[in-house]
């Protein structure tokens, strides 16, 4: 594959979010800026990028709809301007989330292959556009469709990729048909036109699924009976067996473990910054957010100063949660006020409405995925795991 051309990449944010990567740019916010809004602001919210941004004009761009179910198996050509005059506008309030969130401490245990996000690449926002139902049923691919259960949507991205030769991804044709799955191909992001960072002109937005199914810049949709061959499908985003510790072992098992596609229940300390204080207190107010996938709720927040030897319920912020929607996609932000001990970092533990508990200790994978342990294991520990 020939060198990827960055040099169009549009001026990023310097000194508001921390870069973990230059090319392709990805970059997270700092704790204490992440949980300042409920909602949050794109100057706060994480960018992931796989290779170039593209530089797309909206009225040049084309989505081209094909495969199983369509009418007179056609392929279909829309345009942004047509998905916004044509389909009802909707709105959707949606945590979006990295699977590599926190893979800084599933490092600390073991080296782990990807970027090293810390605890903040994820951001809450409304985003909004056509729902994929909508526009799928318009083509003729309904929940009436033969094998339902077998069949997935796949999308393919303009975007060049290090990986492969563009950004690519599935999921099941029936989250896409749900009628409270809200899939949208998105437009705008907090009830503005998205940004080159995140999709510019369209997207699709999977709530409730891992970041890596809402592929940005979308050029392609396809109905198909098997899961999307892009990479970032079959060789990413898994979580593979504990003793796989490179690539050349890992070929036995991409093909044999499952893609993700909900993200589990998940909270963290961001304020102060990672549980991180400045000495024994009687009275330490600490925040953070909670979340959970597949549209659910987070049912409890517990905080400890004391290394999780007592636990202090959180008073919730979820105005998401408010039953004026049938799933959950927002997050939770929380605020406790605990006794803490000297050297000892403060943690939080969240249980969702399925009674789902985040795991005690790190669940170390080769890609780093998936890590919502409320115990940060420091590398002397190791060890004794």
């Amino acid at each position: 594959m020939s060198k990827l051309d960055y040099r169009n990449d549009p001026k990023q944010r310097e000194g508001i979010l921390t870069v973990r990567k230059d090319a392709p740019f990805n970059a997270e916010p700092i704790p204490t800026d992440l949980i300042k809004n409920y909602i949050t602001p794109e100057e706060y919210f994480f960018c992931r990028n796989h290779g170039p941004l593209p530089d797309l004009k909206e009225e040049e761009h084309d989505i081209h709809l094909q495969g199983l179910g369509t009418f007179e198996d056609k392929t279909y050509t829309l345009n942004v301007q047509e998905l916004k005059n044509n389909f009802k506008k909707e709105s959707v309030m949606m945590v979006m989330q990295c699977a590599g969130n926190r893979r800084d401490g599933l490092h600390k245990v073991k080296h782990t292959k990807g970027v090293i996000w810390g605890p903040c690449a994820l951001g809450n926002a409304i985003y909004s556009g056509c729902r994929l139902k909508d526009v799928l049923e318009s083509i003729g691919v309904t929940s009436k469709i033969k094998n339902l259960g077998k069949l997935h949507v796949a999308f393919e991205s303009v975007e060049k990729c290090e990986e492969d030769s563009c950004y690519g991804s599935s999921i099941p044709l029936s989250k896409a048909l749900d009628e409270f799955g809200d899939v949208l191909l998105a437009y705008e992001m907090n009830y503005r036109p998205l940004t080159r960072d995140h999709g510019y002109p369209i997207r699709v937005v999977v709530p409730g699924y891992i970041g890596g199914r809402s592929v940005k810049y979308l050029k392609s949709i396809t109905i198909q009976d098997f899961e999307s061959t892009s990479f970032y499908q079959r060789r990413d985003y898994k979580i593979l067996p504990g003793h796989i510790t490179e690539e050349k072992e890992a070929e036995a098992y991409w093909c044999k473990v499952p893609s993700i596609g909900e993200y589990n229940v998940q909270s963290y300390v961001c304020s102060p910054a990672d549980g991180t204080h400045n000495g024994p207190q009687l009275k330490q107010v600490v925040e953070g957010y909670a979340l959970s996938g597949g549209g659910r709720s987070i049912q409890r927040v517990d905080v400890s100063g004391d290394d999780g030897k007592s636990w202090v319920t959180a008073e919730l912020h979820q105005p998401c949660a408010d039953g004026s929607s049938a799933k959950v996609y927002g997050w939770c932000l929380w605020a406790a006020i605990i006794p803490t001990k000297r050297n000892v970092r403060i943690v939080s533990r969240a249980v969702d409405s399925a009674g789902n508990v985040q795991q005690e200790y790190p669940v170390w994978n080769y890609r780093g995925v998936m890590n919502n342990s409320w115990r940060t294991v420091d590398t002397t520990e190791v060890a004794n795991l």
